[in-house]
């Protein structure tokens, strides 16, 4: 928590060198209007960061300092980099969007190309070969996607502070909180076996479930019951649009609270409490499904129509007004969804 105060622990996971914290530093003396030399030795120049540290005005410094660094550059212009990506991979006719294989189980998958009596041994090469740069470039596009996700998610909340370097643990603070990112490619094995044919609507209707499962079926390997920002591809050929709608659509305000049980490998069941951020990936052709009309509200006055609808994919309740628009060169009526206001639940 650094909204009361930071400790050096908090510091080296936010910067991630000398020269990003004296640039700190001369921006916060220059704010506060203090004349001071800045410390030649580290454990002095983190001493000052301790001492002169303001939640309001260093969050915002940083997040400056973020949107000075390539990776933040990279993630603006991500979107027209996916649009090309996703181009020529069309034109490459790679043809469907998905993994080829997975990184840990690349042997097995080998092993079944060499048995498969069905190829040739240059048929088994070729197909090898086309494996291997679908594989790469999906990492790249993925890649891509998430420098434009951090982008999206610093540059639409105010209150999420990025860290300067990407250490394991922390990736953000949100309201002063650390959140650490993880990318999932599934909602589980357990999630899809136990909706069936319609888990997906399932999980968009309950990103809290899905995050309940993330944690409660994790690899003990890996195993962790920290804040974390989860990041779930619910579809893998999504557009740069996608995810746009997906991340802004996203409730960064309040985390969710995730109540689970895990069962060790030593036979231990323990119960955990955590918080945290879930963002679905998932193709949004009709987003407005999500939308769960509650009560229609007529102001005379303005003589408008007013809507109280519920979203589903946030948890969260707005106001909206639909209007109906003329266009006379395609002689149509179309109506227009505006969010008048978002109250949190």
């Amino acid at each position: 928590m650094i909204r009361d105060s930071i400790n050096i622990n908090d510091i080296k996971k936010i910067f991630s060198n000398k020269k990003q914290k004296i640039k700190y530093l001369n921006e916060m003396y220059n704010i506060l209007g203090v004349i001071k030399t800045i410390p030649k030795s580290i454990d002095d120049i983190d001493n000052d960061i301790i001492s002169s540290w303001k939640y309001e005005i260093s969050t915002k410094i940083i997040r400056d300092l973020f949107k000075e660094s390539d990776k933040y550059k990279s993630g603006k212009s991500s979107d027209k980099a996916l649009k090309e990506m996703m181009k020529q991979w069309k034109d490459l006719n790679l043809g469907v969007f998905d993994w080829p294989f997975y990184p840990n189980a690349f042997d097995q998958h080998i092993h079944s190309i060499n048995v498969d009596k069905s190829l040739s041994e240059i048929e088994k090469d070729e197909k090898v070969k086309e494996e291997v740069v679908r594989f790469r470039r999906i990492k790249k596009i993925n890649t891509a996607r998430n420098d434009y996700i951090e982008y999206l998610i610093v540059e639409n909340n105010s209150h999420v502070t990025p860290t300067l370097k990407h250490n394991r643990g922390v990736d953000f603070y949100i309201n002063g909180y650390s959140f650490d990112q993880k990318v999932s490619r599934s909602v589980t094995k357990n999630f899809i076996n136990d909706f069936g044919p319609n888990w997906k609507d399932k999980a968009i209707k309950n990103p809290g479930l899905v995050a309940e499962y993330l944690y409660k079926y994790q690899d003990e390997a890996r195993f962790g019951y920290e804040s974390r920002l989860l990041i779930v591809y619910l579809d893998e050929d999504i557009s740069e649009k996608d995810i746009e709608n997906c991340v802004k659509n996203v409730n960064f305000r309040i985390p969710k609270h995730i109540s689970f049980e895990y069962k060790h490998s030593n036979g231990e069941v323990k119960k955990y409490d955590v918080d945290c951020y879930i963002i679905l990936l998932r193709k949004w052709k009709n987003h407005f499904c999500d939308f769960l009309f509650i009560r229609k509200v007529r102001l005379n006055l303005q003589k408008i129509n007013f809507w109280l609808i519920y979203n589903c994919f946030d948890d969260t309740i707005c106001m909206v007004c639909i209007r109906k628009y003329y266009t006379l060169r395609f002689k149509t009526i179309y109506e227009r969804i505006i969010i008048i206001n978002r109250i949190n639940r």
